[in-house]
């Protein structure tokens, strides 16, 4: 009897320990499931969503500023704006206008000499504190016209300056680019310019 009762001590104990053994690694494997569900969950709540990088995204422009005289611009020999002109910075602390275009330059790509016109619109924009006035625009060929939807940005603002190129205009055909150049009271850049690229298809 003595040898069969320590023989079922024995394998309770034994049992006991298994239990405890089982016990623990199922606690570990718990605890380390927690730690890893944990560190997703941090992870995922770290990540804000992918910012917008493209500038012509409506959310990374300025608003567009009220419409005060816009102007035209189109090829004029006689009045042609001098893209050198010097410039005159003022002191950092003086309020001045600031010409801040996102994307100056657009390639249209393989496009068809007609009868289809290729536009595009370019921000330009006010990062100053004054307000932004465009004397006048000016284009490097006759075919090609633009229209800003002010003359007058006004600081924090934009206005849209849409550029119409034909290339049926005349006879063009391959790789071409075109100019717009604008004068501005913004002594840094005297002279904006935006432009365009094409390959014409005959």
């Amino acid at each position: 009897m003595a040898t069969s009762t320590r023989s079922k001590r024995k394998r309770t104990v034994g049992n006991r320990r298994h239990q405890k053994n089982n016990s623990s690694i199922w606690l570990m494997a718990v605890g380390a499931l927690i730690v890893i569900l944990g560190g997703i969950i941090i992870v995922l709540n770290g990540q804000s969503a992918p910012a917008n990088t493209d500038p012509m995204s409506a959310q990374n422009l300025l608003p567009l500023t009220e419409p005060v005289n816009p102007i035209e611009g189109w090829h004029d020999m006689e009045n042609m704006i001098d893209p050198n002109q010097p410039t005159d910075s003022l002191p950092a602390d003086a309020p001045q206008p600031n010409v801040a275009i996102p994307v100056s330059y657009f390639d249209f790509g393989s496009i068809p000499a007609a009868p289809d016109n290729a536009v595009q619109t370019f921000p330009i924009e006010n990062t100053g504190t004054e307000p932004l006035i465009i004397n006048r625009m000016v284009t490097s060929c006759a075919c090609t016209t633009a229209q800003l939807s002010s003359s007058v940005i006004e600081p924090g603002k934009r206005a849209d300056l849409t550029v119409v190129f034909d290339p049926d205009f005349h006879d063009t055909e391959g790789p071409v680019k075109r100019i717009v150049w604008m004068e501005t009271n913004d002594p840094d850049m005297p002279v904006a310019e935006v432009s365009i690229t094409a390959n014409v298809q005959k």
